[in-house]
Formats: C-alpha cells, structure tokens, sequence
C-alpha cells in the first residue's frame, strides 16, 4: 500500500560538493500500480547551456550551479549518500522504492556536465538497488551528437539490463515560436530525431511539455500544451512515448519572475495556470493513463508545501485543495474518473475570463523582443531578469514597454 503521507524532502549543505542537494521520497506510477520513488538533484555545476548563454528563460537550475566543476569523486560521494537513503527508505517501507530519478540540473549525456564513469556508477547503483527503471534529463542535441560519436545511450541500456532506461528532454513545446520565447537550444526536428534514437536503442522517451511559459496566456497556453501532445502523439507512429506537462512555477532570475511584479492589469503579468487547466489538458487524452500525467510540484499533506496551489485565485481555499487531491489521486491511479469529478469542482467563470485574456502582440513580435533583450542581457553579463530589474522602465504594457527601450538603445 502507497501512502502520500510517507513523503520526505531531505535537504543537503548546497556548497558542499560531495553532497547531494537531496534526496526525495515520492509516490509515483509504474506498469499499472502505485508505487515509490526516489528523485535525487546531485550538487552541480550547471547546465553548458545556461553557463554560456544565461540558459532557457523559464529555467531556474542556474540558482543551484556550482561556480566550479564536480569532480568524478565527488559525484561517487553523494551517489554513496543516495544509496544510504534508498536503503533506509526501504526498511521502513512495506513496499519498496521501485524507480530511481537521477538528475543533474542539465544534461546527463553532456560529458562537460558529468562523465561517463559517473553515468556508470550511476547505472550501477540502479541495478544493485533493484530498481525497475531509472530516469534521467539530457536535450536533443546531445543525444544527436552520442548517437553519431560514443553511444554512450546504446552502452547504458545494455549495462541497466532489466532495469528500464527513461530518458527525459526538455521539449516543452513543439510549436518554433513558443520554444523561441522559452530560449531553448535544440531545434523541433532534433527534438523528433533524438526520441527516435532514444525508442530505437531500447529505452523510452518522456518529454517535458510546459504549461503557460512566460508571455503565454492561459488560453495560448493550455492550446500550445494539448497540440504539443497530439503532435509527440503522431511522432510516436504507435510506439510507446511518455509525457510530463509542467505548470510553470514561481523561480527567482527567471522572466516570469520579473513579469510577476508587473501591474495586473498589464497584459503580459504573469501568474501560474490554474489547476483546472491541467485537467483540461488530461481531458483531451483519456487512452494515454499511465504515459501522460502532471508534475504536482507539492507535497499533499495540508500543511506542506502546496501553497504553490491555494494562494492562487482557483476558488475558494478548500475547494481548492480538493481540486488539487483529485490530481494526486490521478497521478497515484490514472483512473480516468478523477478527471471527470474534478470537473465538477471547477470555476467555470475563472476559466472564463482566464480565456478571455488576449495578448495585444502577436507572439512573432513577442519572440522577437525576447531576443532582443537577450542580447542586450548577455553583452552586460546579466541574466535577462536582473537586466530588466536594472533597465527597463515600464510606460505602458511590458511589450511596448521593451520596444521603446530596444529603439532607445545605442548600438554596440
């Protein structure tokens, strides 16, 4: 029997190398069943992408990077601290942790990120542990580039043996201009070669999809995520593909960071989806069960962090956190009912006027700003938030706001 309450966030010292940042119990689903899992986020020193461009606009794993590389040893160090938590989950537990997620901040198949003796370890960790599968995060590009130099992806397979091998990208759309304004480094068509590559050596593809990015309305954003997965859907040929949608949450040096603090009635101020629309999103596809689900990014006791969820304008308080436990109760069973009866829950008026909600550029223009200020932040050394704390002066809406400061922007 899997219980939520059985949860624990065990937090490590962030500047100490040879420890992890944490080491997480969680519920999950696998091959029908609930079950446990351990999800582990190793000290890093960061993304390649985001050291050398201030990474993707969304993205926060540039708060917890290093300021220098982790060595081999100190990569084995906190994979000795990760296997003494597994272990210790597992005495207490009456039923055992059954997945392992193993992730970097960044690409795992990146050998500037981490080395392949440490992906070794990794999967021999996963195989002593007994673990039925084992996930990581690597990008497109880099799965492009292993399949053509070391395959080091068709060499993990064969070393994991029993033990599937999951392997997430960070697509989080497969619309250009919606992954233009999310700054992403690999293109739609790597995205689509690198999952076949990823099916074809034996492992499984999960993608990362996001819901409502920064300068994406509730609508545009709900309609970017459903065509995102109808899209991975029609790649997918009838083979196996596995998604994880994610509602964008609050992260510090991030854009929707910045478009927080916009006045609210600005058409760009951004606040997170509703929890209505991740069910809307489930909605559309009642065959997929298991293989497509929402991130919760919560605990689900009452006073853990869920607060993500109730200070938001859903409803009331209460009903709230009942919407919320309809979606731990599909992510633990992926019983098609639970999304029906949340319907039942709902605000259709908040939704109403969520929709209603239309941005006065299109998002050609919105893309276009976004690289703009981009380059601006870089020749600076900023991240794009801190160069429009420091620079941008808002005189009417944030777009308009960034096109007189564009213009007014002598050229370097």
């Amino acid at each position: 029997m899997i219980s939520t309450s059985d949860v624990q966030n065990i937090r490590f010292n962030d500047s100490d190398p040879r420890q992890p940042r944490s080491v997480n119990l969680y519920f999950d689903h696998y091959k029908g069943e609930p079950v446990y899992r351990t999800v582990v986020y190793l000290a890093n020193s960061g993304c390649e992408w985001s050291r050398k461009t201030g990474g993707c606009t969304m993205c926060g794993t540039k708060n917890s990077a290093s300021q220098k590389a982790i060595s081999d040893d100190e990569f084995f160090a906190q994979l000795d601290i990760v296997r003494q938590y597994v272990n210790k989950f597992n005495a207490s537990l009456k039923s055992p942790v059954k997945t392992l997620h193993i992730y970097n901040d960044g690409f795992f198949f990146n050998d500037a990120e981490i080395s392949q003796k440490v992906r070794e370890v990794i999967y021999d960790l996963a195989r002593s542990l007994k673990m039925e599968k084992l996930v990581v995060e690597t990008n497109g590009l880099d799965i492009i580039r292993d399949n053509k130099t070391n395959d080091y992806l068709g060499k993990a397979v064969k070393l994991l043996g029993d033990t599937e091998f999951e392997i997430t990208l960070g697509i989080e759309s497969t619309n250009p201009l919606v992954r233009a304004l999310y700054s992403k480094p690999d293109s739609v068509e790597d995205v689509k070669n690198s999952m076949e590559t990823i099916r074809r050596k034996g492992a499984i593809s999960k993608g990362y999809v996001l819901v409502k990015g920064p300068l994406l309305t509730e609508a545009e954003a709900y309609e970017d995520c459903v065509n995102t997965i109808r899209t991975l859907q029609q790649w997918s040929n009838g083979k196996r593909f596995r998604v994880e949608f994610q509602p964008v949450c609050l992260l510090p040096n991030t854009l929707h960071e910045y478009l927080m603090t916009l006045d609210h009635k600005d058409p760009y101020y951004w606040e997170p989806p509703l929890l209505s629309t991740l069910f809307r999103i489930l909605h559309n596809f009642p065959t997929m069960g298991e293989d497509l689900y929402s991130a919760l990014f919560a605990k689900t006791d009452e006073d853990s962090p869920w607060e993500f969820w109730q200070a938001r304008p859903h409803d009331d308080r209460e009903t709230t956190y009942k919407i919320y436990l309809k979606l731990v109760d599909y992510y633990l069973y992926r019983k098609f009912d639970s999304i029906e009866s949340a319907f039942k829950l709902f605000n259709e008026e908040l939704w109403k006027e969520r929709k209603a909600r239309v941005a006065p550029h299109s998002i050609e223009e919105r893309v276009g700003v976004v690289k703009k200020l981009i380059t601006l932040s870089r020749k600076r050394n900023l991240n794009l938030s801190d160069y429009l704390k420091t620079h941008l002066r808002i005189d009417g809406n944030f777009i308009d706001s960034c096109l007189k400061h564009i213009a007014q922007v002598s050229p370097e």
